[in-house]
């Protein structure tokens, strides 16, 4: 498919959100090319396209293919964006320089002549992070596994202003996992993670309890599609509408987890809203029923509820790291702190807020043996601590939904809102 305008060129590609990203900043449609290493050079040297942005494995290879370089992808030493300009000629450019400035200067920090450490600035996106920060005047510093200074060496960068993290560490499905901790950093300004998936790494997560400004990589991917769209179209995306975008990706992709006292109506109400979104639903319950081969409330009775919140944690943690899901979790999910990590990771939570009256212990052993009240009065502090909104029930599940939705800002399907 060479006689396409515009794409991505890479080995693999899968899932990808550059259509859509090209589509709604430029208006222009966008092809995935996945090609084998022999098949790259006759890709560049044939064909009518006008643009391609090129990934792993191949920025390198297009550097070398092209016939002139703009001084960013000199310096970077790799291409992601070729532009075939009207004499055949093939200009090749580095937008990820774009994209990660614009990560650095969404944080509104002053890095003149200050430390900024780039965990695994010897690699091709460290680098690149290497170079923009230099460029805005910090002190930047490469942080490898082996190299001049390396993560036996942070504690000498105690005073660093930023971390970066240009490593895969925390990426999905290896997450939440971070590759540092930041105990060690009293003077820390600012974290960026270029990781997007999920969207708030473990690296995040510390900052955000620190009080640390952070941001995630989505933005960079948007910001870096936006100049590459300026070669493609010759304008430049306005800002205003990569932050929206950015923005919308970030709603759009995240899970909708449901938390509150059991009977609270989070499986009916989570099937709701999945059914209103477009979204697959899971029952936390029901994945461990699966996985258990017996009911929750039988595993409780027959081995205990410490054992069932083993249990809970490890389906929790293979779930919570998806996306795009609607996320039913038990009433107990709250009681061990390692749950709340695995949500927030990737999903945007909602605490479901039904009076104590209108619930039942029926079925439930934990409620029986203590009691609704006692149990609303241990947990709803933590529901409210976890919740991201609370939504009080409706007369039906439907109405809840509708609500939980409205405040969660996320866009139904057609048939869903109907």
């Amino acid at each position: 498919m060479t006689d396409a305008a515009f794409g991505l060129l890479g080995r693999t590609l899968g899932h990808s959100y550059s259509p859509l990203i090209h589509q709604r900043l430029a208006n222009i449609e966008y092809h995935l090319f996945e090609r084998e290493p022999d098949e790259v050079e006759s890709f560049f040297r044939s064909g009518t396209w006008r643009g391609i942005n090129v990934t792993i494995p191949y920025k390198r290879d297009a550097a070398a293919l092209v016939d002139e370089l703009t001084p960013v992808a000199r310096r970077l030493g790799n291409v992601n964006t070729v532009t075939r300009r009207p004499d055949g000629t093939l200009l090749g450019d580095n937008t990820d320089y774009a994209g990660f400035r614009a990560l650095v200067t969404s944080l509104h920090i002053d890095l003149s002549n200050k430390a900024a450490l780039v965990l695994g600035g010897t690699g091709g996106a460290g680098t690149t992070c290497m170079t923009v920060l230099e460029d805005l005047g910090a002190k930047a510093v490469a942080v490898s596994r082996r190299g001049p200074v390396t993560y036996d060496d942070l504690d000498a960068y105690a005073d660093a202003a930023l971390i970066v993290n240009a490593t895969p560490v925390g990426m999905y499905p290896a997450c939440p996992a971070s590759p540092v901790s930041l105990d060690a950093f009293s003077g820390l300004k600012g974290v960026i993670d270029i990781i997007y998936n999920p969207a708030c790494t473990a690296l995040m997560m510390e900052a955000e309890r620190r009080g640390i400004p952070t941001v995630g990589g989505l933005l960079m991917l948007v910001a870096q599609a936006a100049a590459a769209d300026e070669h493609f179209c010759g304008v430049r995306p306005a800002w205003d509408a990569v932050r929206s975008l950015t923005d919308e990706l970030f709603h759009h992709e995240q899970n909708i987890a449901l938390i509150g006292m059991p009977g609270s109506g989070k499986t009916r109400v989570g099937q709701a809203i999945a059914r209103m979104t477009g979204r697959k639903h899971v029952d936390i319950d029901w994945e461990l029923e699966d996985r258990m081969g017996m009911s929750c409330s039988d595993y409780i009775t027959s081995r205990g509820e410490e054992a069932f919140r083993r249990e809970e944690t490890a389906a929790l943690r293979d779930v919570a790291a998806r996306s795009r899901l609607v996320i039913s979790c038990g009433g107990g999910v709250v009681t061990r702190e390692e749950n709340y990590p695995l949500l927030h990771q990737n999903s945007r939570i909602i605490m479901l807020d039904r009076p104590l009256e209108e619930l039942s212990s029926k079925g439930r052993p934990i409620s029986a043996r203590d009691g609704v009240e006692h149990l609303a009065r241990v947990r709803m502090p933590l529901y409210r601590a976890w919740s991201d909104v609370a939504v009080s029930s409706g007369p039906t599940p439907e109405d809840t939904a509708r609500a939980a939705i409205e405040a969660l800002k996320v866009s139904t399907t057609q048939e869903g809102s109907a």
